[in-house]
This record gives C-alpha cells, structure tokens and sequence, in this order.
C-alpha cells in the first residue's frame, strides 16, 4: 500500500486525509448540534483546532530544537511535515476540557463533538497501520553510479537505508538536499541513496557543483524504473528502510534537518 492518494496529478499523503475527515466529522457534529441556534459549538471547534495545530508544531519544534538552531526561520515553514500528533491531541482535549469546565450547557454538546472526531482519526490510524502492516523490502534494481558502474539497489540492505527520488528541476528537491548532505556526513551508519530521475549525468553534475554538494551514492534512473518500483506519485519522496531493508517510513515532499531527524530516528534508534 503507498502511503499517498492520487488525484490526477495531485498526491495526497493518507495521515492528512484521515485529519481531514476527523474534522470534517467534528465539525459535522458541531453544526448539527448547533442547527437553529448561534454557532456556539461550531466556533469552539474551531478554536480546539487552532490550538492543536499550534501545538503540534510546537511541540515538534521543541522536541527537535537543535536541528532549528542554525536556522530558526524554518519553524515557521511547515511544508516539511513536522508535527508531534499527540501532543495535538492531548492539547486539544485540555482546552476542550478548560472550556467545559463551569458551562455545563456545553458539557454534552463539546464532548460529543471531541468524542467524534477523535474516534475518526483513531480508528483510521489503527485502519492504515493495519493495512501496512506487512513492510516493503529494498527492491532489488539494478541502476547506474556517476562513473557509469552497475549498482543493483539490494546491496544496501543490511545497514538502515534512506532512499531519495528526485530531479533538478524539482524546488522541493532543491531545498532539501543541504539537508540530505549534512545527514550523510553526520551518519555514516546509514546508507543514503540519492536516485535521480530521467536525467543525464551532465545535468546532474552541474547541479551538484553549482549548489556545492557533496553527495555518495548517486545513482541514475534514466529509465524511470525506480519510480514505477516506488510507485512514484511526486517528488521529492524519500523512503526509510531498516537495518533488516523493510520499509518503515515514507515522506512525499521535502524534509527539514528536523523532521529528517525524526525519520531516522525510526530506524536507527
């Protein structure tokens, strides 16, 4: 199972969709209990989201501190996918629960609404755990280095794997890469593998000399196999296996030095 749905041309992960529909379902609920009356519940809906966006990005920002510190402007930027889900959660019910507290008219209605939306967005992470619950192995394509020597992408099971897809021509990819760079240099216990889309050698060597990087293990896919073994729905995507090469994590769409620690945490604890 990929960890994204296709709408034409646009990828969209399945944690968002399930975040989506879980306030979707509490807003539905919200509106109904609030049917011929002033929006009441509706609008503290609407403030128990607030503040659980909030302090999932903070709560992140906290937890991966160091990795924001050369670059403090970056908490701001939240296309890098840095949220601390829990601490959303348990944020939410704490001022859900502060608002109950001496109003018993809105006692029944708000716990309604956080009982509802909190039962969509359990209930579809037990649902997508349990339909990945049997992980991807490290493919086993046979792609080509810069020097032009055949690397077979099953070698480098047996270490935790970080696999990129991406292309010089893609923005996200572009900002990312420093990122990328810094990780390889500071784990030499991980592979990192950068498997560039469809393009020459030439264009992905000016791309690396005119940013300045210094990247190993880069390989070329001028045949897109790579991307249809990955189902490809966009890039940057970037795919973290175990030491025992199974998939553990996914990520379409560019990282930070934060939420890049974050993923290899999970498999190199």
């Amino acid at each position: 199972m990929t960890s994204s749905l296709q709408i034409g041309p646009l990828a969209v992960p399945y944690s968002l969709i399930l975040i989506a529909a879980a306030v979707f379902f509490g807003n539905l609920i919200a509106r109904r209990v609030d049917q011929g009356t002033e929006k009441t519940i509706e609008n503290h809906f609407f403030w128990i989201l607030m503040v659980a966006v909030l302090s999932a990005r903070i709560a992140f920002v906290i937890q991966y501190k160091t990795a924001y510190l050369s670059s403090p402007l970056d908490i701001i930027d939240i296309r890098d996918g840095g949220w601390n889900a829990q601490a959303g959660v348990i944020a939410a019910w704490a001022y859900a629960l502060l608002l109950i507290k001496g109003k018993p008219y809105l006692r029944k209605p708000l716990l309604l609404v956080m009982f509802g939306s909190s039962l969509v967005w359990i209930g579809g992470t037990i649902a997508l755990a349990a339909l990945t619950k049997d992980p991807s192995p490290i493919p086993d394509l046979k792609l080509q280095s810069m020097n032009g020597d055949e690397v077979y992408l099953a070698r480098f099971d047996g270490k935790p794997t970080v696999i990129n897809l991406w292309a010089t021509w893609c923005p996200p990819c572009q900002r990312e890469m420093p990122a990328f760079e810094k990780a390889q240099q500071q784990n030499p216990d991980i592979n990192f593998v950068f498997i560039n889309q469809g393009e020459s050698k030439l264009q992905i060597e000016q791309f690396l000399t005119s940013n300045k990087l210094t990247m190993q293990n880069v390989l070329m896919d001028v045949s897109g196999a790579a991307g249809k073994e990955f189902e490809l729905k966009g890039m940057p995507s970037t795919y973290f296996f175990d030491a025992n090469g199974k998939l553990v994590d996914s990520r379409l769409g560019e990282v930070s030095d934060a939420s890049l620690l974050e993923k290899l945490q999970k498999i190199n604890p």
